[in-house]
């Protein structure tokens, strides 16, 4: 005996493919040109041929034309769901498809027969044609499973659109909202969850937003997680994953379709628990969207982000309510809008508990296993963030397991916690982690005026620990991987020469790593008077590097500058410097007074008779270079040498502190 829901008809198949072969068509059109003849165009290209092969691509067919034939797989299945679909919409074909001897099941199964064999075959024509292609396109190599991955990946993607817009279809009635709705549904449940904590890092302090939010980014959007195959395949959970959800929405298609009512072919939304859904839901992100736009882009107080609450909830609100009655004349439903602010409410009461204890908790030292502090979410992501630079930087860099240093950060986190949440745009960005010894981590991130927090860690700048944890040069995971160092001169302005050698890269990284430990971190310091920087490249295409700064009071790198650096013999010296002046300032006022003197805001010439403190022009070329020794500069001192530098196409000033 026969199914009922797998029961093919011919004419009821050959009717739906015929409405979407132009969908066919095109989509074989595009595959064939994308990457059959996207790789007979690059064979005819040498620059980009080796561009490619130094690539060294996991699969070459996804390095080809991915990016674009992954446009093609999210456009064409949407097409292809809206038009299959559109019959439910329209009042005559659908009592004249219902009136039909098939069951609904039947139906909807010929609909995604016909979509699936559309989409499918020009995937299989395409394995086909590469298959063939595969022993004349040397040196362009692909395996028979390299093949078989781009065709599943390529299947799986097309199909879950096709799923997801049909799904949709089956609630929603006009075809350009069905099309939206399809991109928004994907989008919906991580994109809410940003905007919520993007609005939530206002009034819960130490939410690390930026953290959350980033991971939401990298994994929790289909659309990207999927665009992004290339460089980050699916894991064997995120394979499981999308497979079960794509296996629920077919089931639920299923379902709705039986219980959907014919006469709701004119209705937007068809069900009036989704249809109030969709308007409470975006609501909310309409809502959200007002007071981020209040508080972040006009930097208003916490009156003015509940003033955009409110403002764009009401707007939202009244918009959804005109889609959903296809109208301009609107019946404004006070009572659901009054619905939307008793859930709000209900939602916030938890949510108030939840948040306070978020911000109070502090893991115990016994239950921490290691601990970060610094001023990116993660250690280092500034430096290591291209493709494949990873495997250059240390496991635990950036992280601290000494006793001393974990009490140390979590007496800066209860410094933290106690000042409480104040709004300053003037803010510095701290980040601290908690890796603890059941696996758990603990994220919180503070926006700190910077003098505040430059009190706050003065003790541990002076750890050791954390000197080689702020540190990128000790990040690096194996010097061998260093190709070369090239240096630029601060002080003049001269780009150094580039150095490969064994020894000579040794010795400079020694020297680096000797004068960082001589002095606190530079990580929190308010002494940010360094020079000259040093930029250590790491592998063999050189796209990843570290930098080093170095400041006159570094003894040990300047003379391995000089002494290595073909060039740099005069680095840092007293043949350099156009002008000295020794000043004395006794109080921090004094200093900062200095500096916003020598360092103005049109970036020119100070006139050094106007200096605001005393001060002592030197002349003398051996009193210079006596001062500009080194041994004899230090970060903190009343005494301070301002030097201007003969600097190529403009000017250069340095401010360091004098030991005597």
């Amino acid at each position: 005996m026969k199914s009922g829901i797998l029961s093919f008809n011919k004419g009821l198949f050959m009717q739906h493919t015929r409405s979407i072969l132009w969908i066919c068509v095109f989509f074989l059109l595009s595959q064939i040109l994308l990457l059959p003849l996207g790789i007979l165009i690059k064979l005819l290209d040498g620059q980009i041929l080796q561009y490619l092969f130094e690539e060294e691509p996991r699969n070459i067919l996804f390095t080809i034309s991915y990016s674009i034939q992954y446009l093609s797989y999210i456009v064409f299945p949407v097409l292809s769901g809206i038009i299959l679909t559109s019959y439910i919409t329209k009042k005559g074909s659908s009592d004249f498809v219902h009136s039909l001897p098939f069951k609904r099941s039947t139906l909807l199964y010929h609909v995604y027969l016909a979509g699936t064999a559309a989409l499918v075959l020009p995937i299989f024509i395409n394995v086909v044609i590469l298959l063939i292609i595969r022993p004349f396109v040397k040196p362009i190599t692909y395996s028979a499973f390299q093949l078989f991955e781009w065709a599943g990946v390529s299947l799986f993607v097309v199909l879950f659109m096709f799923f997801v817009t049909v799904m949709i279809g089956l609630f929603i009635g006009p075809p350009l909202l069905k099309g939206i709705m399809v991109y928004g549904i994907l989008m919906l449940p991580a994109g809410l969850l940003m905007m919520t904590l993007a609005n939530a890092r206002y009034f819960i302090d130490g939410l690390a937003a930026e953290t959350y939010t980033s991971k939401i980014m990298a994994d929790g959007f289909f659309l990207f997680r999927a665009g992004g195959y290339e460089t980050r395949p699916f894991s064997g959970m995120e394979w499981g994953a999308y497979l079960a959800i794509a296996a629920v929405v077919v089931a639920v298609s299923f379902y709705v379709y039986k219980v959907r009512p014919a006469e709701a072919g004119d209705e937007t939304i068809v069900f009036p628990f989704f249809r109030w859904a969709f308007i409470f839901v975006f609501t909310y992100v309409s809502m959200l969207i007002g007071g981020e736009y209040f508080g972040q882009f006009l930097s208003g107080s916490t009156a003015w982000m509940i003033a955009g609450y409110v403002i764009g909830a009401l707007a939202g609100y009244t918009l959804l309510q005109m889609i959903v009655q296809r109208s301009l004349r609107l019946i404004w439903p006070l009572k659901g809008f009054a619905v939307y602010v008793l859930l709000l409410l209900l939602m916030l009461i938890p949510g108030t508990f939840i948040a306070t204890s978020y911000e109070k908790a502090i893991p115990e030292a016994n239950e921490i296993e290691k601990v970060y502090i610094g001023e990116t979410a993660e250690p280092f992501e500034n430096v290591f963030n291209g493709e494949g630079s990873a495997k250059f930087k240390k496991v635990d860099a950036g992280f601290m397991k000494g006793a001393n240093s974990i009490a140390e950060v979590r007496d800066i986190h209860s410094k933290l916690i106690d000042r409480g949440k104040e709004k300053d745009y003037d803010s510095h960005t701290v980040t601290i982690t908690y890796e603890l010894k059941d696996g758990n981590r603990i994220q919180r991130q503070y926006n700190v005026p910077f003098e505040e927090l430059v009190k706050i860690t003065e003790p541990i700048r002076k750890n050791v620990e954390f000197i080689k944890a702020s540190n990128p040069v000790f990040s690096i995971a194996d010097p061998e991987n260093i190709t070369y160092i090239s240096g630029y001169d601060g002080t003049t302005g001269i780009q150094l020469a580039n150095v490969a050698e064994k020894k000579t890269i040794t010795a400079l990284m020694s020297a680096l790593e000797k004068d960082a430990l001589t002095r606190e971190a530079d990580m929190f310091s308010p002494y940010y008077y360094n020079s000259s920087t040093l930029e250590i490249w790491l592998g063999k295409q050189g796209m990843t590097f570290v930098s080093a700064n170095v400041s006159l009071d570094d003894e040990q790198s300047i003379r391995a500058i000089r002494d290595y650096i073909p060039g740099a013999e005069s680095f840092a010296s007293v043949k350099n410097v156009e002008k000295a002046f020794v000043v004395t300032a006794k109080t921090e006022e004094q200093k900062e007074e200095l500096i916003d003197f020598v360092f103005n805001e049109e970036g020119e010439e100070p006139e050094w008779e106007d200096m605001p403190i005393p001060f002592k022009e030197i002349k003398g070329e051996g009193e210079i270079a006596e001062l500009l020794n080194p041994a004899g500069l230090t970060e903190e001192s009343s005494r301070l040498l301002v030097l201007k530098w003969k600097y190529s196409g403009g000017v250069s000033f340095t401010v360091n502190g004098l030991k005597k």
